[in-house]
């Protein structure tokens, strides 16, 4: 399979599980009503639904072979948002989670690397 598919079909699974994301997000809102938090839940469907329909539109155009010079500073952009909202949570657990995050995005980005720039 060549390496633009994959990266598609890794970007395509990003995209499709943020709108699951921001899909929750009313289910979530409405169970955590009344409890404060330390971002907006409305603010993160938002924020969910933009990076599900970016992840989208960029698995179509690495699917057709193009913009492929674009994966890595997409994923990394990707993985700025997800950290800036990991330092934004009050919660002990979640921050407890740093070390297993970090690994992730280590991997995440360097599966980008590879399929993107190592032709």
């Amino acid at each position: 399979m060549k390496r633009r598919y994959i990266l598609a079909i890794l970007f395509l699974l990003v995209g499709l599980l943020n709108l699951l994301r921001a899909g929750m997000t009313p289910v979530v809102s409405a169970t955590l009503e009344g409890w404060p938090v330390a971002i907006p839940l409305p603010f993160l469907g938002v924020l969910y639904a933009c990076c599900g329909v970016c992840g989208l539109v960029f698995a179509f155009l690495f699917w057709k072979g193009r913009r492929l010079n674009w994966a890595l500073p997409v994923a990394g952009a990707y993985q700025l948002i997800l950290w800036m909202l990991h330092w934004g949570y009050r919660a002990t657990y979640i921050r407890a989670l740093w070390a297993r995050d970090l690994l992730l995005t280590v991997i995440f980005l360097v599966a980008v690397a590879l399929l993107a720039v190592g032709r």
